[in-house]
């Protein structure tokens, strides 16, 4: 259970396998870390500065940052990249992006959402810089989530090997789409706002 203002209990069921410590969910406008300094964000649901950036490791130790710069590229996609006011410790996860070839269609993608639960989705297609997503009939519609306003920026990863690796941080609804974190221009436009705000 996922406490804003103290100590959290980590949930016992099947998302427990899953670290998710890199997710700061004490805001709807939810920010994902992919460095220790760094998150991204969708860029039209910011996270306003004056809001902390609250992390839980796995112990539920709450870790709580500011944000003290952020860029929007918007050139390539609704994606906003955010520099934190002090490293995030190792037990705070940081994700790496999606490579390329990952988003295969018909590939799982894990999902998340403001009322900080985890659905199964499958990749449909990525093109032009955006994947988008879909619902696997062979699973079961308990684990599908019908994406809605307040659910942007939340991330959804696919799992290598065991890690997950952000593919998109969500613009729209249903069962979601947003910016290919794979796509070349993408990846680089995020890398080179990371190093104007190091």
């Amino acid at each position: 259970m996922y406490n804003h203002h103290g100590t959290s209990i980590r949930s016992g069921n099947w998302t427990s396998r899953f670290d998710l410590t890199g997710v700061s969910w004490n805001d709807p406008r939810t920010a994902t870390a992919i460095t220790r300094r760094h998150v991204v964000m969708a860029a039209h649901f910011i996270r306003p500065t004056e809001i902390p950036v609250v992390f839980q490791d796995a112990a539920g130790q709450r870790h709580v940052r500011h944000l003290t710069q952020v860029k929007t590229l918007t050139h390539v996609g609704d994606i906003a990249v955010g520099r934190l006011d002090q490293p995030l410790p190792a037990g705070v996860r940081h994700y790496r992006l999606a490579g390329p070839l990952d988003a295969v269609p018909m590939r799982l993608a894990l999902v998340t959402d403001q009322k900080m639960t985890l659905s199964l989705h499958r990749i449909d297609r990525a093109a032009a810089g955006r994947v988008i997503l879909g619902y696997d009939p062979s699973i079961e519609r308990i684990f599908w989530r019908n994406l809605v306003p307040g659910d942007s920026g939340h991330p959804a990863f696919v799992i290598d090997g065991g890690e997950l690796k952000l593919l998109t941080t969500f613009t729209t609804g249903g069962p979601g789409s947003g910016p290919f974190y794979g796509e070349p221009a993408v990846s680089s436009a995020i890398a080179a706002a990371i190093a104007a705000m190091p």
